[in-house]
């Protein structure tokens, strides 16, 4: 079972102290929302391109999945990741795609972390309606 305090050890992230380090991180398939960040498995939204080049393996470190005042961090074991964004900003998103073989685990200084069920998920930024156009929404 993975707590905050076993992420910080194995990546070196650290998390705001308003939350609880000890308490387990539940790994959960389906929609999942961290802050300005949406998860939805791809098998949920038809038309989730494919990726367009290679993938990328997450690294041990993690890769920033969405960058905003803090970055959201995706965690996996290595060799059990594999994720790839889109080079072309579509009209209402910006297209992540990962695939898992194992748990990852997304991590955010303020928000903690949560874990995602194998499976392939594309993310989602935040945005909002402002004045005719889509505004993008950073935390």
């Amino acid at each position: 079972m993975i707590t905050l305090n076993t992420l910080t050890t194995r990546t070196g992230h650290t998390f705001d102290d308003h939350l609880d380090r000890t308490l387990t991180i539940p790994v959960l398939g389906g929609i999942q929302a961290q802050g300005d960040l949406i998860v939805i498995p791809a098998d949920l939204l038809p038309g989730v391109p494919q990726p367009v080049e290679k993938w990328e393996w997450v690294p041990a470190e993690g890769s920033v999945l969405l960058d905003g005042v803090h970055p959201h961090m995706l965690f996996a074991e290595p060799g059990t990741c594999r994720f790839r964004g889109f080079p072309v900003s579509l009209i209402f998103v910006d297209w992540t795609v990962f695939e898992a073989t194992a748990p990852v685990y997304l991590m955010h200084p303020e928000h903690g972390a949560t874990g995602l069920a194998p499976g392939r998920y594309t993310a989602r930024r935040q945005r909002e309606w402002r004045a005719n156009a889509f505004q993008a929404v950073c935390d």
